[in-house]
């Protein structure tokens, strides 16, 4: 029979090409695969081996007439353990841009060496590797593990870093030309936000500015040009659009001191 000797990985399915002769369908036909298990007049079988271990295979022919014959083959199996890849990483939950390194920990059984695969950003043999992430996005993981006799297994899992947006309004201001404070401006991160405006309206509900670039700041004056605004308290509508698509709104008051 063919192979003449086999070693591999479990489960091994093993193809056992029968070269008996003379042999057709009419012989009676049992395969012993030395693992307690047998097959019947299949000429040349496929078998798998789930566990490890050493095996001997017989095979016994009988004729149509009668006739027996069959042959051992000692130790022809041997079926390696493969390893069972595993790991969890931490934080497991609320990965962000602000919240961007990962410590990923192996839990793998029966491997001996590591390859991760930390998405299109960083491959690694550390056992546990830790690794800041330098952008958002569903990063592939993939942990390649190896037994000390070769055999091979892999896990994929997915992080979802989150892209966070930040952004805070200030609620007065003193457009006195001293270089304190004198523009109304939020400040915050908006990487990868979309449609900003901002609008600020007075107690008439006339609108005194808008703006669509976030770096924009209101000093004072009807549309930044006209004359001076009255000191008192001011209504601002801040939106945008996050990262996701998300729709971000701010309301408040803003206080203009002379």
């Amino acid at each position: 029979i063919q192979p003449s000797s086999y070693l591999g990985c479990s489960p091994a399915e093993i193809f056992f090409n029968n070269l008996s002769t003379p042999i057709d369908s009419t012989y009676h036909i049992v395969w012993d695969f030395g693992d307690g298990n047998t097959i019947e007049d299949v000429i040349s079988p496929t078998y798998t081996y789930t566990e490890p271990g050493i095996y001997d295979v017989t095979v016994a022919i009988t004729s149509p007439i009668g006739c027996f014959t069959s042959d051992s083959f000692p130790n022809l199996i041997r079926v390696e353990p493969s390893p069972i890849a595993d790991f969890d990483y931490d934080p497991a939950t609320d990965l962000t841009n602000f919240n961007n390194t990962v410590q990923f920990n192996d839990k793998s059984v029966g491997a001996e060496h590591w390859n991760w695969q930390l998405g299109q950003f960083k491959t690694t043999i550390e056992q546990n590797p830790k690794y800041t992430f330098p952008d958002t996005g569903i990063v592939k993981i993939r942990l390649i593990v190896t037994h000390p006799e070769g055999c091979k297994d892999s896990l994929i899992k997915y992080l979802d870093i989150r892209p966070i947006v930040l952004w805070h309004m200030p609620n007065a201001f003193t457009p006195n030309g001293d270089g304190q404070n004198d523009g109304f401006l939020g400040k915050g991160y908006l990487e990868g936000a979309t449609n900003f405006n901002m609008s600020i309206w007075n107690r008439w509900g006339e609108k005194v500015f808008e703006t669509n670039n976030p770096n924009d700041e209101w000093n004072g004056r009807a549309q930044n040009t006209g004359g001076m605004s009255p000191a008192g308290v001011y209504v601002y509508l801040v939106s945008f659009t996050g990262p996701r698509g998300e729709p971000f709104e701010f309301k408040g008051y803003a206080t203009l001191i002379r």
